[in-house]
């Protein structure tokens, strides 16, 4: 063996350590405790996007989801009196949006969040509401800020006294920590493909489950690998293509 070859050779084992140190996506089961959270990178508003996630819990009320953008700009969904409520101000003014009910149930539950122009839309469990987002035009794409992320169940305890100035929705940090579990949180920014973001950092969890779509996605051109108590599912709505496996 050349130099040369035992070189590349071992570029070749270095790549695959690096791959499976690399963080698998997982089902996760936050403990509710003071300071649980996870992280992720910010999911970046537009006028054409979404996010979506599943989750599962036996609180009423809970804060499933927080994105900080800028001095104005957020993003809270939280479980309310055992529904959704939704919440966003682009800095004129804050919408709100609910949908569900009896989600304290410890049953899966699926939320969608979407952005066609001015309409923003709620999803729970595929049942509808829709507002009109006032100042939105205006504020998206123009909104720069250091201090931009997105979590999930609650916020890291920094938030609450030295960066606590730097919320756009201060009183987020009042609202109760979410107990349960959280899969399938994708995005789709500006009209692009979905993606599966993987968290930064977290505190609080219970267990990680590994994600059966990152064991090996079976879902062909395109289609959305899903994960559900009885397996993978592989979701073509986004796709020309139909089958098992968005295959035909």
């Amino acid at each position: 063996m050349t130099f040369k070859d035992k070189f590349y050779t071992q570029d070749l084992l270095l790549v695959a350590l690096c791959a499976c140190l690399l963080p698998v996506v997982v089902t996760l089961n936050l403990d509710g405790s003071p300071g649980s959270y996870v992280k992720y990178p910010p999911w970046e508003p537009c006028l054409n996007g979404s996010f979506s996630f599943e989750f599962k819990t036996r609180e009423q009320n809970a804060l499933l989801l927080y994105l900080n953008k800028g001095e104005y700009l957020f993003f809270e969904i939280k479980v309310y009196k055992g529904g959704v409520r939704l919440r966003v101000n682009v800095g004129e003014g804050t919408l709100i949006l609910r949908a569900g009910e009896n989600l304290d149930n410890n049953e899966w539950h699926s939320v969608e969040v979407r952005q066609d122009g001015e309409m923003t839309y709620l999803s729970v469990d595929g049942r509808e509401q829709q507002k009109k987002s006032p100042g939105l035009l205006q504020y998206y794409g123009h909104v720069t800020s250091n201090d931009t992320f997105l979590v999930i169940g609650g916020l890291p305890i920094e938030y609450e006294s030295k960066k606590f100035k730097s919320l756009a929705l201060p009183s987020v940090i009042f609202e109760p920590r979410f107990r349960g579990s959280i899969r399938n949180l994708f995005y789709r920014t500006c009209g692009g493909e979905s993606i599966r973001p993987q968290p930064i950092e977290s505190s609080g969890l219970l267990t990680n489950e590994v994600d059966l779509c990152e064991r090996g996605n079976p879902c062909l051109n395109g289609g959305k690998c899903l994960t559900t108590d009885n397996g993978v599912l592989c979701n073509c709505a986004s796709t020309e293509y139909k089958g098992d496996r968005c295959e035909l």
